[in-house]
Parts: C-alpha cells; structure tokens; sequence
C-alpha cells in the first residue's frame, strides 16, 4: 500500500518553521484511481449527480483513443465509483462544465484533439447523453466556459496549438452555432480569465509554449476581445501553464506563468491591466504543465499548485519573503498533466486532483490547520 508523506522548505526567502506530517497534504492508497493507460489529460470537479459534493470528469487520451470516466465522490474525497461518460472515445484534453441548457445540472463540453468540441447533456444522475458535435475540427488543448457576453449563460473558449483559439457563444439551450475566431495563432495550451483591467468584463490571457509571452485579450462587454498584447516576450519561455490571481494583496488580478526547467514569473498588474512589475515563484526543475491558485492555509494570500511533469507535483505557500514548497507524493515515471482543486471531503479546506498521463491520476486532501 502507498501512503505518503509531504516534505517542505522555502524558496525565494529566510527559512520557515517545517509542517507536521499530518498537517499538509495527504495521499492515501484509495486516493488513487483510473487506469494507469488511460492517458488522462484532466480531471474537472462538479457536482455531476447533485448531491452536493464535487464529482470528477475525467478527460482521457492524450494523444491516443482513450474513453472518459465519470468518478462519484463518495463525500469523503475518495472516488470509489466509476462509469464512462457517454459513449465517445477519442483524444481528449479537458471538459468544460456548466449547465449549458439551462435545465438545473452541469453538461460537459469536451476539448478533442483534430475533432470538433463534443458537447454532452446530464440527466443529473451524472450520466451523459452521447453529445452533439460543434464547430470545426480543431487542435484543441484546453476548454474553458464562462459568460463572454454577459447574456446570462454559459459561452466557451476552445484553445488551440498553432491556431486561431475560439469562442462558442450559448443560445441559451445549449446550442452554439456562432463562433468567432480570435486574431493571432500562437501554439496556446490553456487560458486564464478574470478582469484584468477593472472596467468589469472578462479577460482572457492565453499560455504560449512559442516563446512570444502570454497573450492577452481585453474584453469589450459584448463577446468582443481586443488585442493580442504580448506579455513578457522579452524572456523568451516556453509556457505551457497560465493563472490569474491578486498574488501582492493590492486587489487587481496578476497573471502567473509557468515554466519548463525554470521558475515561473507573476507578471503584477498596476490596477489598468498595466503589467509593469516581475517576481519568480518555483523551482528551477519544474515543469510546470499545469497551474492554479487558493488559499490553501487560509492565512489570505493565495497560494499556487503546480502539476509537474516527470517530478514532484508541489504547493508554493505564499510568505511575506516568498514562498514555502510543499513536495507531494513522489511517483514512479508520474506525467501530470493537470490539476484542479476543490472541496473534495466538505471541511472548509481546497483539495487538490491531479491528472496524471503516464499512471494513476489521484486525491491530495488538504490538512494544513488553517490560520486565522
């Protein structure tokens, strides 16, 4: 049996008092699950079945025919039940998931690699229709929903590697029949969306592994995007993970960019949507395929998760002089491609699930006695 244990130390300042074993995060032997072959490019939480705790889909096979996993909660963090998410099997990379036909209960729209967006519809038990196809085929990577032009129902942004990304706009039954392309094809693997300029629309900003920076898109109000604008191309880096937050405490939303063999980079936002100041995070071995933020110890500040590929998943506990590390399980020739965070056992603290390419994916349960 595998039961594992976190190490900690500090990063980018003075040293820090080392947690307890129990205090971190923890990796029991049933908090693994899916095959090791499944290919798994994400595992997305909702509440699939409606009864009130975070399900998860799982997006299998990368670069291969693989078939998607719905996982059950069982309410404690383990997703012990398990059954294939309609009767597609394709290359798949990530699902978006929102109430796309306005019926009460979370659909799915699912990123292919060289075929369309297949959108699928709950019957609220967390079994999905066979889906519809949408749009064009494409090189998709990532797929992400959100409201573009404030009508009250669930848009989505595909992203694409080497393409025009995409905008698929609700009728509000589900149905998405208009799609505009945005200006520029860059190789794109994820988007991070917020208001980055306070004037109280959607922004998105897009990962680029080739080497130009993160590529931000101003929203208009309308489903509209000006731009691209260029951050950070002076660095030359290959960045494959993106996520917005207010890292500095000064309520406007920075943009995070992760890297391959080197540290990340916060690009801190002056309150315009100016990116004027810089500030590493991370290690210099990270391969950072995947990023997100929460506030994991509950001291305020927002800390960030990184899935790793070929080493240590980490946590990156935000300090007055930097960052503490947290190492997860160490796992045998492990490919995270993924993680995504929530509530998973409904005691107040965000858990973590990492998909993982190449083994099983698997449930990082919160411990850290959260501060007041």
């Amino acid at each position: 049996m595998r039961a594992h244990l976190i190490s900690m130390g500090l990063v980018l300042g003075a040293a820090s008092p080392a947690f307890a074993q129990d205090d971190a995060f923890w990796v029991h032997p049933y908090n693994f699950f899916g095959e090791p072959t499944a290919l798994t490019a994400s595992v997305n939480l909702g509440d699939l079945d409606g009864d009130g705790d975070l399900d998860g889909f799982a997006v299998n096979g990368r670069h291969w025919i693989q078939q998607n996993e719905i996982y059950l909660n069982n309410g404690m963090g383990f997703f012990r039940s398990a059954h294939d998410a309609g009767a597609d099997r394709a290359t798949g990379y990530e699902a978006a998931l929102a109430d796309f036909d306005g019926d009460g209960d979370l659909d799915a729209a699912i990123a292919r690699d060289l075929l369309p967006v297949l959108v699928q519809l709950n019957d609220g038990s967390g079994h999905f229709d066979a889906g519809r196809e949408v749009g064009a085929i494409a090189q998709a990577r990532s797929i992400a929903a959100v409201d573009l032009d404030a009508d009250g129902d669930a848009d989505l942004v595909l992203i694409l590697r080497g393409a025009a990304n995409r905008l698929y706009f609700n009728d509000g039954q589900g149905g998405f029949d208009r799609v505009v392309e945005l200006p520029g094809a860059y190789q794109t693997i994820q988007v991070a969306i917020d208001d980055l300029d306070g004037d109280g629309t959607v922004d998105l900003v897009f990962s680029n592994r080739g080497g130009e920076g993160v590529m931000l898109y101003r929203g208009t109000g309308d489903g509209g995007f000006n731009g691209p604008v260029a951050i950070g191309a002076d660095l030359d880096m290959e960045i494959r993970a993106v996520a917005a937050g207010d890292m500095n405490g000064d309520g406007h939303p920075d943009i995070l960019a992760g890297g391959i063999e080197r540290p990340g980079v916060i690009f801190l936002n002056d309150g315009s949507g100016n990116f004027v100041g810089r500030r590493a995070f991370g290690s210099a071995d990270d391969e950072m395929f995947g990023l997100e933020l929460a506030d994991f110890d509950g001291d305020g500040r927002l800390d960030i998760v990184v899935a790793n590929d070929g080493l240590r998943d980490r946590v990156y506990l935000a300090r007055e002089d930097g960052f503490q590390t947290i190492d997860l399980v160490e796992l045998d020739e492990a490919d995270s491609y993924n993680v995504s965070i929530g509530d998973l056992n409904q005691d107040g603290r965000p858990d973590l699930v990492f998909a993982v390419s190449e083994g099983s994916n698997y449930v990082a349960i919160n411990r850290i006695e959260l501060r007041d």
